[in-house]
Order: structure tokens, then C-alpha cells, then sequence
């Protein structure tokens, strides 16, 4: 089910603009330096004390705009943390899959679970005639019964 593009989210607000620009740095708010990795064609920014990275692209041969935000929701292996700045679409860290449901209504996709032996995840479009985008919602659980399953991470692009 495609959903109203978050375009009144400070989050959402954040991409296709550049590291530098004065909206991010106001949105972060924090002195911290971000670890910067490079694959391929995407330079990644990841504050994971904050428990958020950010996902850059070449606009141009000199500049980078923001493409894509993955959040965290609890400790990963690699040091993220639980994100305590403000979710888009009305999500918390605390609500379980059903309830994301219930609230966004079915996804557009959703895959995982079962045979694959791969969590559970879902995806959301945003009624947006400019380019393709939604969210992606990452699920901890592995089975779709699991009524108790809630979300580890999800990416807003």
C-alpha cells in the first residue's frame, strides 16, 4: 500500500542534500565526527553512537546529496546503537510488527521468514512523482506468526 510521502519529516526533509549543508548539521546536533566508508559509488557517514548512518551519492563530480538513512533500533555487532532522534511515520523503537502494520497498513512488499532463513522485513513507496522512495523496514523475527516480532532497522530513502 503506498503511503503519503513523509515530506514534513525533519528526517525525510534531510535527503538530497549535501554533508555540508546547514539543515543536517542542525538536525544532528552534536560535535561528533561521523566514521566515513566508501563502497563502490556510496560513501557512507555513520554516527553509530546515535544509532543513524547516512548514505551519500555523487550529484555531481564534486558533490555528494544525502540518498538514503538507516536508523538502528538496539546495540549491533558493529557498534551501532538504539537511534534516540525523532522516527518518521509515527514509528518507536518499541512497536512490534503488527502494530507497524496496522498503522502504515499492508506493505507494498515484504519478504524473508520462513525457508529463506532471513529476518523478516517489509517496504513502504511514498507517493512521490519525483523519484522512487519509501522505507524499508528490517524485522528481527524469522517466522510472520511471531506476534511479538519488532524491528531491528530500517533504511529511508
Amino acid at each position: 500500500m503506498t503511503i503519503d510521502t513523509p515530506s514534513s519529516d525533519n528526517l525525510y526533509q534531510l535527503i538530497g542534500l549535501p554533508p555540508c549543508s546547514a539543515e543536517f548539521n542542525a538536525y544532528l546536533s552534536t560535535d561528533q565526527k561521523p566514521s566515513i566508508t566508501k563502497i563502490s559509488n556510496y560513501i557512507y557517514h555513520a554516527y553509530k553512537p546515535l544509532g543513524i548512518s547516512f548514505c551519500f551519492i555523487p550529484a555531481n563530480k564534486d558533490d555528494l546529496v544525502l540518498d538514503a538513512i538507516d536508523v538502528y533500533n538496539g546495540q549491533t555487532r558493529d557498534g551501532f546503537t538504539t537511534c534516540q532522534l525523532h522516527l518518521p511515520l509515527g514509528l518507536e523503537s518499541k512497536m512490534q510488527a503488527h502494530e507497524i502494520v496496522a498503522m502504515l497498513g499492508e506493505p507494498d512488499r515484504k519478504g524473508g521468514g520462513g525457508q529463506t532463513r532471513m529476518p523478516c522485513w517489509i517496504e513502504y513507496k511514498f507517493t512521490n512523482d519525483q523519484k522512487e522512495s519509501g522505507i524499508l523496514i528490517q524485522l528481527h523475527g524469522f517466522e510472520w506468526e511471531d506476534r511479538e516480532m519488532g524491528w531491528t532497522s530500517f533504511v529511508l530513502f
